[in-house]
């Protein structure tokens, strides 16, 4: 991994929704540190901070910095199961998904009336409504096969 930087990624809390004005991660340690070549960093523009709003006054930070030589990564509490936030930032530079939709298999069963998508990035699903499925493609119009 000769040439590459260490990235240190932060993340925190600043905006808290829940009742009491607080966060149980508070006081905890989350980073992840990745490796990167020198012209992801510099497309990132790190060292950076990024926010990822819930729309329900919950709201995260991230930030990266570039980890001089011979640091050693500190002790990390993991990242909170936000790992997919800093999988984002270094796919798309935001940690929003930009989602690539495809057929759910689960779409017709139990639970899942009706065609649903899945996303295949984050894995999030969503319906179709019904006049968006009448306009899609089936299967095999998107493979060229016509119905």
């Amino acid at each position: 991994m000769a040439n590459r930087a260490r990235i240190l990624f932060r993340l925190n809390m600043p905006n808290v929704g829940s009742h009491n004005g607080r966060w149980s991660g508070e006081g905890r340690n989350y980073i992840i540190v990745r490796s990167l070549p020198p012209k992801q960093v510099e497309e990132l523009g790190i060292p950076k901070s990024w926010h990822y709003s819930w729309g329900d006054g919950w709201g995260a930070g991230v930030s990266a910095r570039v980890m001089k030589p011979g640091d050693r990564k500190p002790k990390s509490d993991g990242f909170c199961g936000y790992e997919w936030m800093v999988d984002n930032i270094l796919r798309w530079g935001t940690p929003y998904c930009q989602h690539q939709w495809q057929p759910d298999a689960n779409s017709g069963k139990p639970g899942y009336e009706g065609q649903w998508e899945r996303c295949i990035f984050c894995q999030t699903s969503r319906r179709i409504k019904e006049a968006e499925a009448a306009a899609r493609p089936t299967e095999g119009q998107q493979a060229g096969k016509g119905e």
